[in-house]
C-alpha cells in the first residue's frame, strides 16, 4: 500500500491506498490510525482498492486548531473522496469511525454497502467519564502511538460527550446505503446493545462474531473481510 496525503479544509488528510479498482474507505477509532485496518488487507478481495484514512488529529494526518466536530472529520473525508473522484464505493468504520460513517452516510453521501464495525454513535461516549479517567484513557493512547496528538484527542473527547453530536433517529432513518452491523461479541467498550438497536432503526443485516470484542477485524480478519467480500460487487 502507499501512504498519500490531500489538502482539505481543515488540514492535510494521510491515507494508504492499495491497488484495485472498487474503493472501500476505512474510518478507524478513538486513538488509533489507518494501520489499524492492515490484518485485514490480505484478505480482501483484489478487486477492492482499500483507503485507510487517518483521521484528523490522528497518526500521519494535520492535528488543527479546531473543535474536531463529526461533521468536521465528515468534510475533510468528503474532500478526499473528491480528490480520488470516485462516486461508486462502499464505507467502513469502527467505533468513532463507525460515527463518522453514519453522520457522513445520512447526510452527505450514499455509499453503495455501509460496514458499521461495533460503532458508536448511540452509545455513551468514552469522555462521559470522569476528567481523571479520560487523561488515563489519553495516556494509554500515546503509549502505544506517540503522535503528539494529545490535545486533538482530548478535544474530540470533549466535544463527543455533546449530545449534540450523537446521531439521531432522524438522521439514521436517512440511511439508504446496503448496511452491515458487525458486532464482536465480547466487546467491552461498547455494548452489543447498541449494535442491536442501530438494528432495529437502521434496515440491516446484523452479524455476531465470536471470540472477538471492539475490534473483530484484528482477532477475525478473515471473517470481517469475508463479510465486505460477499458484499461488495465491483
Amino acid at each position: 500500500m502507499e501512504r498519500k496525503y490531500v489538502n482539505t479544509l481543515y488540514g492535510k488528510l494521510s491515507y494508504l491506498i492499495g491497488d484495485g479498482n472498487y474503493p472501500v474507505i476505512f474510518l478507524h477509532g478513538f486513538g488509533g490510525t489507518g494501520n489499524t485496518w492492515l490484518r485485514l488487507e490480505p484478505y480482501l478481495k483484489k478487486d477492492i482498492m482499500p483507503v485507510f484514512i487517518d483521521l484528523l488529529g490522528h497518526g500521519h494526518s494535520d492535528k488543527p486548531d479546531i473543535d474536531y466536530t463529526i461533521d468536521q472529520q465528515c468534510k475533510a473525508i468528503i474532500d478526499l473522496i473528491n480528490e480520488l473522484k470516485i462516486n461508486k464505493f462502499s464505507l467502513a468504520g469502527n467505533s468513532y469511525g463507525g460515527w463518522i460513517s453514519l453522520k457522513l452516510s445520512s447526510d452527505y453521501i450514499e455509499p453503495e454497502n455501509l460496514f458499521l464495525i461495533d460503532s458508536a454513535g448511540i452509545s455513551p461516549a468514552l469522555s462521559n467519564e470522569s476528567k481523571e479517567k479520560m487523561d488515563d484513557i489519553i495516556s494509554s493512547i500515546l503509549k502505544v502511538r506517540n503522535y503528539k496528538n494529545r490535545d486533538a484527542l482530548y478535544k474530540i473527547m470533549e466535544n463527543n460527550k455533546k449530545d449534540s453530536e450523537k446521531i439521531t433517529d432522524e438522521e439514521l432513518k436517512k440511511i439508504r446505503s446496503k448496511t452491515y452491523i458487525i458486532w464482536g461479541k465480547d466487546d467491552k467498550t461498547i455494548d452489543i446493545k447498541y449494535g442491536l438497536t442501530l438494528n432495529k432503526k437502521i434496515e440491516s443485516e446484523f452479524i455476531e462474531i465470536d471470540n472477538a470484542g471492539h475490534t473483530p477485524f484484528i482477532n477475525e480478519p478473515e471473517k470481517i473481510a469475508g463479510i465486505i467480500n460477499n458484499a461488495v460487487k465491483p
